[in-house]
């Protein structure tokens, strides 16, 4: 139940009780809203389904402990779960969750048709099915502003009952889940997906007990549902930090030097070790952030990149830490110099000792013992689905490439001189667009809502159909900006959410990415807001800061941009008439 030494089952299991009777802890609200990511906070969920649903709720409830949260857990009714989500006096909606866990199989999914219906028939069920979790997903989030759901996607059945054959049968019941797997993903762009494919499946435990899958899966399970909880609370792993002896080669490069490094094809070990190697390069591909952290001298480290076999290469990873002091204080060095959380690291190495100092100096660091065989690498990695995503976007496919023109501008300000920042920033030759958003952004936008935690003033979360409703209202103003400098473009980095309430300009929503921090891009942004705010004759802007553990960077933002105190607590005001001279920015204004 604990696959990296988290809570136990028993001690996380003791806070739910049985269907309907949950504890009573207090509940964490901002300004009326409550706040799911609070650190350390209560987490009410309900579980709902039409199978059993106890040992899911005790596997929910060690994945939510090991995430840093206390769970609260609510489950329906067996077999009562559609009725509950849809009845607004139902105990589930009196129970208030923030998330909702729907518990489902293949089985509520199969319309029984015969199996020579035409294709297009088959499809229309499949549509009926799909509008019928809308319906449910609609009801159980219309309910409560900020609450999110997670929904287990069905594995395929086990059965074949004629092979492959049953795959071009679109009336059978492996082609009906093949296709509505695709359609239910498609429409539900707001819904977390906990894919159960690859869970064992287990006829008796069905038959005898009606669980969806095999209860020695539920380690695997717990991972699955892990991952999908950091995606809603916005915890995700970004940055995977690599060891390199023995885990990218076989051998030591400061003894073997490259030419006795075991890697690429000739033996099954070299074969191995590129493959995780390219598995690396993979993840880069998809957003994952690389950097090495290694007990090595910096250029004889570097130098087994050049193996003919090597993948990587040393551009490949954002920060580079080669040394010898200890592991912690490398790693500590490493996400300072690209700013972010330590519990963004997941920390992989050979090295069982190594392993064991991290996770006891660091426990907010995921650590991945990689073992000696390194056939086991890449299975060993996914096993924890640590770097799993909903979707990604254009900026995921190049923040590596963003992470590593961070790195060359850090090395260029390390150089200059360290009284002259403002030559530095112009030196950086930076340009941004600061644009309200079309249709091709709101996906970008949404996962900055989900992922950021430092550059975030309140921790509100909006959902991707609620910032299309922001921009659809006349009363409020979204923005989006991208930066680029000499070293390379970083993409969609933040947005900023404001409604007009009264004479106020009111800031919601504002966001920006731990990369471009103390660029000016914030008073660039700013000056774009007051010039709409005196537009639309208002007289003063009004931001809130609510402290949490991962935004204190950002803790003097307000005042440092001319806000001051107001008589409401945590609301600070800018009268829209004061000068801008306090706003100096380095940074030019590309047409769009």
């Amino acid at each position: 139940m604990t696959p990296d030494g988290g809570v136990s089952p028993a001690g996380a299991a003791r806070r739910t009780l049985g269907r309907g009777q949950p504890l009573k802890p207090a509940d964490v609200f901002v300004h009326g809203t409550r706040l799911l990511a609070a650190a350390r906070g209560n987490l009410r969920l309900a579980i709902a389904g039409s199978c059993t649903t106890d040992f899911i709720a005790r596997a929910a409830a060690v994945g939510t402990a090991q995430e840093g949260f206390e769970p609260l857990i609510y489950q329906a009714g067996f077999g009562a779960w559609r009725q509950e989500a849809l009845d607004p006096d139902s105990a589930l909606h009196r129970f208030a969750p923030d998330l909702v866990l729907l518990v489902n199989t293949w089985r509520d999914a199969v319309t029984d048709l015969p199996l020579d219906t035409p294709k297009a028939e088959a499809a229309a069920a499949i549509a009926a099915q799909v509008d019928a979790w809308r319906h449910t997903w609609d009801r159980l989030l219309s309910a409560a502003p900020g609450r999110r759901i997670i929904q287990h996607l069905p594995a395929l059945p086990a059965e074949r009952l004629t092979g492959i054959a049953e795959f071009r049968l679109p009336a059978s019941p492996a082609a009906q889940i093949a296709d509505f797997r695709a359609a239910l993903l498609q429409a539900g762009q707001n819904i977390i997906f906990l894919d159960t494919d690859g869970l064992g499946q287990d006829a008796s435990a069905w038959y005898g007990a009606k669980l969806p899958f095999a209860q020695d899966s539920l380690p695997a399970y717990v991972a699955r549902f892990r991952a999908a909880l950091r995606q809603v609370t916005g915890k995700m792993k970004k940055l995977l930090v690599l060891d390199l002896d023995n885990t990218l080669w076989s051998g030591v490069i400061g003894d073997d030097g490259v030419d006795g490094l075991e890697l690429g094809p000739g033996t099954p070990r070299g074969e191995a070790f590129a493959a995780f190697q390219a598995h690396a390069k993979s993840l880069a591909a998809r957003g994952v952030i690389l950097a090495v952290c290694s007990k090595n001298q910096p250029d004889i480290a570097e130098s087994g990149f050049t193996h003919p076999a090597s993948i990587l290469t040393r551009k490949n990873f954002a920060a580079f830490e080669c040394g010898w002091e200890d592991k912690p204080s490398a790693l500590k060095k490493i996400a300072a110099a690209l700013n972010l959380g330590l519990d963004a690291l997941v920390f992989a190495d050979d090295n069982p000792a190594e392993c064991a100092l991290v996770r006891e100096a660091l426990p907010d660091i995921a650590v991945v013992e990689l073992g000696p065989d390194p056939a086991t690498f890449i299975a060993r990695l996914e096993q924890g689905h640590w770097f799993d995503a909903q979707s990604l976007s254009a900026e995921d496919f190049s923040r590596g490439q963003a992470y590593q023109a961070r790195a060359q501008a850090a090395a260029a300000q390390t150089g200059a001189d360290a009284g002259d920042l403002a030559g530095f920033l112009r030196g950086l030759e930076m340009q941004a667009q600061i644009f309200t958003p079309a249709e091709a952004h709101f996906a970008r936008l949404a996962q900055l809502e989900a992922k950021t935690n430092q550059f975030n003033l309140t921790m509100r979360r909006f959902s991707e159909p609620a910032i299309r409703a922001f921009a659809a209202s006349g009363r409020t103003l979204v923005l989006a900006a991208t930066l680029r400098d000499r070293f390379g473009d970083h993409g969609l980095v933040s947005s900023l959410i404001a409604q007009t309430e009264g004479e106020n300009f009111v800031i919601e929503s504002w966001l920006m990415s731990c990369r471009v921090f103390s660029r000016t891009l914030e008073h660039l942004m700013l000056r774009r807001l007051i010039d709409e705010g005196r537009r639309r004759h208002l007289v003063r802007l009004r931001a809130s800061y609510v402290p949490t553990a991962k935004n204190a960077v950002i803790a003097g933002l307000l005042p440092r941009l001319g806000f001051r105190p107001s008589s409401a607590e945590s609301v600070w005001e800018r009268d829209l008439a004061a000068p801008e001279d306090d706003l100096e920015t380095y940074i030019d204004i590309q047409s769009s």
